[in-house]
């Protein structure tokens, strides 16, 4: 090997001297890092604990699930509720009309009460000055095997269209012999 000199050997040890003292810097630099990164791994991941970030996450995780099969019992307790409306009174209307030529006042009526599927029933009633006659009529699919009279079919049809939602006021001069067949029935 060759001799170094006095000179060269002192610049040699600055030179390692400074080498490590820039390793200590890092290392204790690389230290605090780690130590931090600790701190921020023990809150994200935790001991186990309320405050630990995983557990938490986890937690609302399962909320989440549980919102998630609640939503889809609701939703599926929607669709029997809608399905099962529509085979309640859905659709009304009301005619009112005058049945004979000497009463006033438009104090008989028919009133179709049905579901969405054109079921339910008409109910009618005539009123005279003596007497007063109520009738009901099923309806299947907007029919009725009885005879319907003309503000009967009145009603279901603007039953089924939604019109009004109301009373209708017509004028009905009852047919020569009306009164008697009321009277009759």
């Amino acid at each position: 090997m060759s001799d170094l000199t006095n000179h060269q050997l002192t610049l040699l040890i600055v030179a390692v001297a400074a080498v490590a003292l820039i390793a200590f810097i890092v290392a204790v630099f690389l230290a605090f890092r780690l130590r931090r990164m600790n701190r921020q791994y023990k809150v994200v991941r935790g001991d186990g604990s309320e405050r630990d970030l995983v557990a938490t996450m986890s937690a609302w995780g399962e909320q989440l699930d549980g919102y998630g099969r609640q939503l889809d019992s609701l939703g599926t307790d929607l669709k029997r509720e809608i399905a099962s409306r529509r085979l309640g009174v859905q659709r009304f209307h009301v005619v009112r009309y005058d049945a004979f030529d000497e009463m006033g006042g438009r104090l008989s009526f028919s009133a179709a009460l049905l579901d969405d599927h054109g079921d339910g029933l008409v109910i009618t009633s005539i009123n005279g000055r003596t007497e007063s006659r109520t009738y009901s009529k099923p309806i299947r699919n907007l029919a009725s095997e009885h005879n319907l009279s003309e503000e009967e079919r009145e009603a279901i049809s603007k039953a089924m269209a939604g019109a009004g939602r109301g009373p209708t006021d017509r004028k009905r001069v009852a047919p020569q012999g009306a009164d008697d067949r009321s009277k009759a029935g």
